[in-house]
């Protein structure tokens, strides 16, 4: 029973994620955010719901860890930064299609963007 139970703890889903794929290609072609500053970036998300009801749509917001710790806010999942909207950068919602990001739209939010040198978005 033990080896069941630690199979399935393993199994879990990380919560705090690197950004990949379409996300990726989104930050840098629709934000201009530069690749050295974006591998350095990550994310949390959870399922869109309202009134109990699935929406189909993936919440997640993007934020640089390291200024997390720097701040002492740990960092665990989306509602981690309800009380630090200052440590999100980039914030919104997509649609997950055969495992692929769709549909994505996200927003710069009041905190600091990475720039990619004067095209996109640039530090505040």
């Amino acid at each position: 029973m033990k080896a069941m139970m630690f199979w399935r703890k393993r199994g879990k889903e990380k919560a705090v994620k690197k950004i990949e794929g379409a996300l990726w290609g989104y930050m840098v072609s629709q934000h201009g955010v530069i690749v050295d500053m974006l591998q350095n970036l990550r994310r949390v998300e959870r399922d869109a719901v309202i009134g109990g009801k699935p929406l189909g749509l993936t919440m997640t917001r993007i934020f640089d860890p390291s200024t997390a710790r720097g701040k002492g806010v740990v960092v665990n999942d989306y509602d981690s930064l309800d009380n630090y909207p200052e440590l999100i950068l980039y914030e919104g919602y997509y649609r997950e299609v055969g495992g692929q990001a769709t549909d994505i739209h996200l927003e710069k939010k009041q905190g600091k963007g990475p720039c990619s040198g004067g095209k996109g978005d640039n530090y505040n």
